[in-house]
């Protein structure tokens, strides 16, 4: 599979990587690089071109953070397959982070939501998760109901920023 990837907010790029054991394949924009990847110490030991060195990696949401080389990096890593639900859907969407079905949901269409509001709550595995604004705004659009079943990535909830009502004077309306 592909992925999206920009280094320290730079255009994205294309990468996939390939392993069979400790050996890996790299390819960035088409272009490949071969590795061998061990564990030891908390870090990845990484050799490329016969050159060792250890790698740090802490994942969060779509954010990769690197430490290698003596320097850090902070990667942004898209899914193409989510980008383009979100494209299509004219509006930011809370996406599936996992294959499920929606338990409950805790919004509708027209609501105002504020950034960490719960906004449904889904199953997978028996494991329950909350899905919740990443972001203040107005819900656009629901688009599944109780029971269910999606994909990872499948967008369930679409906000739409709110509108910002404004008086002449530049005060509250």
């Amino acid at each position: 599979m592909s992925l999206l990837v920009a280094l320290d907010g730079a255009e994205p790029r294309e990468v996939r990587m390939t392993r069979s054991g400790e050996t890996a394949t790299l390819w960035i924009d088409g272009v490949s690089c071969a590795a061998r990847v061990g564990s030891g110490n908390g870090a990845v030991q990484l050799t490329v071109e016969g050159r060792t060195e250890s790698v740090w990696v802490v994942t969060e949401r779509d954010q990769v953070h690197v430490h290698a080389f003596g320097r850090s990096w902070t990667l942004e890593v898209t899914d193409p397959v989510e980008r383009s639900l979100r494209a299509v859907q004219g509006s930011d969407a809370a996406t599936a982070p996992m294959p499920g079905v929606l338990v409950s949901l805790s919004v509708q269409p027209g609501d105002d939501v504020v950034a960490g509001q719960q906004l449904a709550v889904i199953e997978s595995m028996k494991l329950h998760s909350e899905i919740t604004a990443w972001r203040d705004g107005r819900v656009a659009r629901v688009m599944v109901e109780v029971g269910d079943s999606f994909g990872q990535g499948a967008p369930l909830v679409a906000l739409e920023p709110l509108e910002n009502d404004d008086d002449p004077e530049g005060g509250p309306a």
